[in-house]
Formats: structure tokens, sequence, C-alpha cells
């Protein structure tokens, strides 16, 4: 299934992911993508029933309809709600990125939509590994650090969890709303 992470820290947020995809206990590819950058905003997904592709591009239209009419990226309440109710149609766990009075701050969504509010989340075949990396975090990251636990996280449960891959995708955002 997979492994998503999102790490609050002082200096900005961080979503990570491994890219493995297994179906029926099988490796299907070593190249899927679960962590998304939308800009200003990000989501992690993962599912066991596959619906991560229609998350993202429903995700995606969503957030560029509301930047066409707002001018202003979603916020981070606003990008909940919105990940929720794709994630509950479409069966998926998330963690969403975005700002919130120019703090980023990242939010958990489970399958059934409803909204994890810490400032660490995990979740997939890993989540229980990653999340034992993340309790014994320290309250003031720096975005470096947080980006470096997040990492930490996915690969610990990569290397007891055979439905996590290896190879880690992140995506960044700092208090700037800028994504690296």
């Amino acid at each position: 299934m997979a492994t998503i992470v999102g790490v609050e820290g002082d200096g900005g947020v961080v979503l990570a992911g491994d890219r493995r995809l297994t179906r029926g206990g099988t490796v299907s590819s070593e190249r899927k993508r679960h962590v998304f950058d939308f800009g200003a905003v990000g989501a992690a997904a993962v599912s066991e029933t596959g619906g991560i592709d229609e998350f993202r591009r429903r995700l995606d239209s969503e957030v560029r309809s509301h930047e066409t009419e707002q001018g202003d990226p979603m916020g981070i309440d606003r990008f909940a709600s919105v990940a929720s109710d794709v994630a509950a149609a479409e069966g998926v766990e998330a963690i969403v990125a975005a700002s919130e009075d120019g703090t980023p701050r990242v939010r958990g969504i489970g399958s059934d939509g409803g909204v994890v509010t810490d400032a660490a989340v995990a979740f997939g075949s890993g989540a229980q590994l990653a999340l034992g990396v993340l309790e014994g975090r320290e309250d003031r990251l720096s975005a470096d650090e947080a980006e470096e636990l997040a990492r930490e996280a996915v690969e610990t449960a990569a290397d007891r969890d055979t439905d996590t891959g290896a190879e880690i995708d992140t995506y960044r955002l700092s208090g700037d709303a800028d994504s690296a």
C-alpha cells in the first residue's frame, strides 16, 4: 500500500512518501507517485483500492479552480475540506499541506473523510512504524530537520514493511508558501 507522512516544523511542513505500488501482496511498480505538488499546496495519498490517480486529478482540478476564481492559494482549512470530500469518494487516505495566515500546516484525511489536525501524521501500510519515529520528534524543528525526520520515518517503514519502498518523494512548503 505504501507509506506517507506529514511533519510540521517551525520553518515549514514536509510531506514524504515512497513509490512502491503493491497489489495482492505483489509489487506492481516502484515508480508510483504518492506525493503531489500543486504549487502553493501539496498532498500525499495511499489506497488499497487504487483511487490515488483520481484523487490527484480531482484535487488538482479543485486547486486550479479555486486559484483562478479567488486569485489566492487555498488555505489549509479549505484545502482539507476539499481533500476530505475527494478522499471519501475515492477511498484514499491522504495528508495535505497548505498555509494558514502564512503558517504552513498539515492535516491528515482518513478514507472516511475525517480530518486529523496533529503536527505529525502517517498513513499506509507502514504507518505504525513511521509514527514510532515521528512520536519521538522534538517540538521545534527547522524545515530541514522536518524533512530529515519525514524521510527517516518512511525509510524506517521501508526497512520493516514489504509494502513500503525505499524510493522517497517529498513536498516541502516553507513559511513564505514556496515549495521545494
